[in-house]
């Protein structure tokens, strides 16, 4: 006995119905899509945020290293007085441990290093030169103004003591400066009188102490506007991206 099963008839769509699937399914992807962007804005966002939070952190680790470069800055000035009056006067009445000690002091020279690396990825992503960032990149763009002036100091610094160095032989004695030149240095005993300066040497020596004062001034300058502008910038990030 065969069973007969009933025919359903296929219902056929009219234009209307397809609008309406082709609608919905235009607009599922579109929402996606916004969705996905949006999701991608915030994650971009938070990043940025915690990258300019890095670079207020870097800024305010570079304030701790001015401190002590203006200081070192502000005791050379002095120590290079010292030296000038010492050529100028009587090197019999002159210790020699102290002498020697404070002319090593006065051609030392410690180097700036700027903690930048969250600073150049932040202008590399081009945050810096957004439209809503104007104010912090004038900040950052003045700080390394003075930054790259304060690096041509160190360099001007360096070549006036590579002239210091050349005139050693004339005001120094080799026995002597041989054991302060190690690292440590060996220790030379306290004694009244030190090698003789003629005129001529000391002229010249002035000459070079007189240009490591200069570029200290410069140098302490330059800290000083670094330090205004790298707490404005502080201040500006810590104030927009809490």
């Amino acid at each position: 006995m065969e069973v007969h099963h009933p025919h359903h008839p296929t219902h056929k769509k009219n234009w209307s119905e397809y609008i309406i699937e082709f609608v919905m399914l235009f607009t599922a992807v579109t929402l996606g899509f916004f969705a996905e962007n949006i999701r991608e804005h915030l994650a971009e966002k938070e990043k940025k945020k915690e990258l300019l939070q890095t670079v207020a952190r870097d800024f305010e680790t570079d304030l701790k290293q001015f401190e002590f470069h203006k200081n070192f800055g502000q005791e050379k000035i002095k120590n290079c007085d010292s030296l000038i009056a010492i050529n100028n006067g009587d090197q019999s009445k002159v210790d020699q441990k102290q002498y020697y000690a404070l002319f090593l002091k006065t051609i030392w020279w410690w180097h700036f290093n700027p903690n930048e690396k969250s600073r150049n990825e932040a202008e590399a992503k081009g945050y810096f030169s957004e439209k809503e960032n104007s104010e912090l990149n004038f900040y950052i763009s003045k700080f390394n103004f003075f930054k790259t002036d304060l690096k041509d100091m160190e360099v001007f610094e360096n070549e006036t003591d590579k002239v210091i160095i050349s005139e050693l032989a004339n005001f120094t004695e080799h026995k002597l400066l041989d054991k302060q030149l190690r690292f440590p240095s060996i220790e030379i005993p306290s004694k009244i009188g030190i090698k003789k300066i003629d005129p001529a040497t000391a002229n010249r020596m002035n000459y070079q102490y007189s240009m490591l004062k200069l570029c200290s001034d410069i140098y302490i300058m330059n800290i000083d506007s670094m330090t205004v502008y790298a707490k404005k910038a502080i201040d500006l990030i810590n104030k927009e991206y809490k």
